[in-house]
């Protein structure tokens, strides 16, 4: 056994559990210092080969969540395969003639059984899918991989031979987690007949497609990572050596990471732009990310709706508004400013916090009578080498500073940035450690709207003060075309195409000087600025 390597204590590990993946990743723990530790129970019946000790922890040596999952993932892996050689082992000196001779008469591969067992629960999960259970069928599959593990533990009390009870742990674990599926679909069981030809590694077809087609920028950086994604699942292959089985491995791996059918459903495709380029090129001859659909489930995001009155005064009444409170996950100034500059703007999250002070200028036009005028704008553009990025082209835009945020002192607060040569206005945003910039302080705003704030309503998120811009847009007659060209809506109408960085800027000025939010209060400006 490789056990030489683990510290192996008794009694109860001073760790605190990562709440957020303990469905997922059993025994996954967080020291109070912020280093990963693994710990896992050993089965009752495997004691006497581990000299009576009950429990085995190995700390991972890192802080990163990403890495400790990699790093645990393949612990949990290894010590499964220690304790099936413990287990055949005890197995070996005390088996009786009975169960001897059901092995005999009937031999399980047990890689592929599991791979047919995975088939069927993959099946069942879509059925339980499509009608909205998902929760349901995670909970029987948790206390299905239970009772295998029990049969493991007890032998072959309840018609199971091991060989079979280990299948189906290893097929309900893969579909819960993700892991090991990647292993299932090069099974006996699935595994394709191998193509001839030169093998072409999926990153080369990645680097060949791009010099071909010459995508956006963006679209360059979204592929490599979903390509990096896929191949953390099921490894570096060739091109010609992925097949469906490792697609839907993927897939498998990134339901347990919590990711929504509606996510998956561009995911996989998306990845399955690569192989539609290999198909076009003959190095394959059909692309194994066409994958059905997952049935979308209509969640509380398909029904968000605009900040009504009352959760406004609630928002714009709170600590932060209200008392000059700052918290840590706020990010500074940004916790006072990005609500207010989403609800006169209709902006995204992103597009805000990744604002630089160039972004905010003034602008000359003419207004009647040809009379010169100048106005305080906003610019959200794709700027590769800045990192600022955009949903679409037509995201691209200006739009006019409402006077409301000039009261406020917005453009105090942008030239001051400017001074200091910051990169971005809310310099103090950090982002994740997978790069998105937004990501710590979306769960910051979500965690103070509920808990602070009150605002309770799922439907009611930050990506709402959008649908309130043209809500209120609407209430107080800005027209439709001005509207969207501020929030960057794109309408599929050809005559609303010419706009963006070039629309006209008086039709825009006049249009945000009539926007307000009837009944609504401006919160106080910042202490720092009064």
């Amino acid at each position: 056994m490789e056990n030489q390597s683990l510290t192996i204590v008794r009694g109860r590990m001073s760790a605190t559990l990562d709440t957020e993946k303990a469905d997922v990743l059993t025994g996954l723990f967080r020291r109070e210092g912020g280093r990963y530790t693994t710990r896992r129970i050993i089965p009752k019946d495997l004691r006497p080969a581990y000299d009576g000790r009950e429990v085995i922890t190995k700390a991972l040596g890192t802080a990163d969540p990403a890495e400790a999952k990699r790093l645990h993932v393949a612990l949990w892996a290894a010590l499964d395969r220690e304790f099936a050689e413990a287990r055949a082992a005890m197995a070996a000196a005390d088996r009786t003639p009975a169960v001897e001779a059901k092995a005999a008469a009937k031999p399980i591969d047990i890689d592929a059984y599991a791979a047919r067992a995975l088939v069927g629960l993959r099946k069942k999960r879509a059925e339980y899918l499509a009608a909205g259970r998902l929760e349901d069928f995670n909970l029987e599959a948790r206390e299905g991989l239970e009772t295998y593990q029990a049969i493991l533990d007890g032998g072959d009390a309840v018609g199971l031979s091991l060989p079979e009870a280990e299948g189906m742990r290893v097929a309900t674990l893969a579909i819960l987690t993700g892991e090991g599926a990647a292993a299932l679909a090069a099974a006996p069981a699935v595994k394709p007949t191998a193509s001839g030809g030169p093998r072409v590694p999926l990153a080369d077809v990645l680097d060949k497609w791009k010099a071909e087609r010459t995508p956006q920028p963006r679209t360059v950086r979204d592929l490599t990572r979903t390509v990096k994604r896929f191949e953390a699942v099921v490894g570096k292959l060739a091109v010609q050596d992925v097949t469906k089985q490792h697609v839907i491995a993927f897939k498998d791996a990134l339901l347990a990471e919590g990711k929504t059918p509606e996510n998956i459903n561009v995911i996989i495709p998306f990845l399955g732009t690569l192989f539609n380029y290999a198909v076009d090129n003959d190095l394959i001859p059909a692309n194994p990310a066409k994958l059905k659909k997952l049935p979308e489930k209509k969640r509380a995001k398909d029904k968000r709706r605009e900040f009504n009155k009352d959760e406004l005064k609630a928002l714009f009444s709170g600590p932060v508004h209200k008392a000059g409170s700052r918290p840590i996950g706020g990010a500074g100034e940004a916790a006072y400013w990005l609500p207010l500059l989403a609800l006169y703007t209709g902006a995204r999250q992103t597009e805000l916090g990744q604002l630089h002070p160039d972004d905010v200028y003034e602008e000359a036009y003419f207004g009647d009578g040809d009379t010169e005028k100048s106005a305080w704008v906003m610019r959200f553009a794709e700027n590769e080498e800045r990192g600022q990025k955009v949903k679409n082209e037509g995201s691209e835009r200006r739009v006019p500073i409402h006077a409301d945020l000039i009261a406020l002192g917005f453009l105090k607060v942008a030239a001051a940035a400017k001074a200091e040569r910051r990169a971005r206005i809310f310099h103090k945003i950090n982002p994740t450690a997978e790069g998105e910039l937004m990501g710590n302080w979306s769960k910051w705003f979500s965690r103070y709207l509920r808990k602070v704030c009150g605002v309770t309503d799922d439907r009611v998120v930050f990506h709402s003060f959008r649908h309130s811009f043209k809500h209120y847009a609407r209430e107080v007659d800005v027209p439709t075309e001005v509207s969207n060209e501020i929030t960057g809506h794109e309408t599929g109408d050809v005559a609303n195409q010419y706009g963006g960085l070039e629309y006209p800027l008086r039709p825009l000025v006049e249009g945000m000087a009539l926007y307000r939010v009837p009944g609504f209060t401006l919160p106080p400006p910042p202490a720092s600025l009064r």
